[in-house]
């Protein structure tokens, strides 16, 4: 069942269960114990003990002391000490991402619009995705652009990933950014959109991010469901120098 690949056989195992839970189970569902799997995939029980304390760690699993192991609501991790699209990173975990809907916009001269100022700009193009995660709604994402770094991006954009796109369209890499989380309610058009209840937590994210010269390029807001994802910072205990 398992292949002799190198992979430690516990991770391989972890890799099992979490295709079957995905497949068979639901939120709060409880999983075969330990003694039943041991036998169905013929493995030992440290093997067996090892692939669940994985799946816990990775807030797959939950085990209650005296009732089993069950099934945990599933959060995105997002980890957000490095700049990279929403799209590239949870490839890495693994889950799907795609795009529902999407429009584009442009922000005339005449138009009085916050960002303008931030991206020194007088016309601006904007551009809002309704994304899934495994086919499921989960997030809304706004991006503003100045039209003239990205001229005919509305004709041309065919990825999933705009930030792998205008990486290679338009040449455009962010090197820096400043990011503002905030926790909010859904509004009605929110509620729709994600198909979640009027007042359900959600999580706002709003980013401008620079190119290596430090010239602001991009600004973002970026509306998660709040039951599918969970932020993860890296702090740091800075050392002060001597005066």
């Amino acid at each position: 069942m398992f292949a002799k690949n190198g992979i430690p056989l516990y991770l391989q195992l972890k890799e099992k269960l979490l295709e079957d839970i995905k497949l068979n189970y639901k939120v709060n569902d409880i999983i075969p114990a330990e003694g039943k799997l041991e036998k169905k995939y013929e493995v030992s029980r440290i093997t067996v003990r090892k692939a669940i304390e994985e799946l816990e760690r990775d807030n797959v699993v939950i085990k209650k002391q005296g009732k089993g192991t069950y099934v945990q609501e599933q959060k995105v991790l997002y980890d957000a000490n490095s700049i990279g699209s929403l799209t590239q990173r949870l490839s890495k975990q693994k889950h799907l991402l795609t795009t529902k809907s999407i429009s584009f916009e442009i922000i005339e001269k005449e138009e009085e619009h916050f960002v303008k100022d931030m991206l020194h700009c007088d016309k601006l193009l904007c551009i809002r995705r309704t994304r899934l995660l495994d086919e499921v709604p989960f997030a809304l994402m706004i991006n503003y652009f100045d039209i003239n770094t990205v001229p005919d991006i509305d004709k041309k954009l065919n990825l999933e990933s705009l930030y792998a796109f205008l990486k290679e369209e338009y040449n455009i890499e962010f090197h820096n950014a400043e990011e503002i989380v905030e926790a909010i309610i859904a509004d009605e058009t929110d509620s729709t959109k994600l198909n979640i209840g009027k007042g359900a937590p959600l999580l706002s994210l709003k980013r401008l991010s620079y190119d290596q010269k430090n010239n602001p390029i991009e600004y973002s807001n970026l509306v998660i469901r709040g039951d599918m994802y969970k932020h993860k910072i890296m702090l740091s205990n800075e050392k002060l120098s001597n005066l």
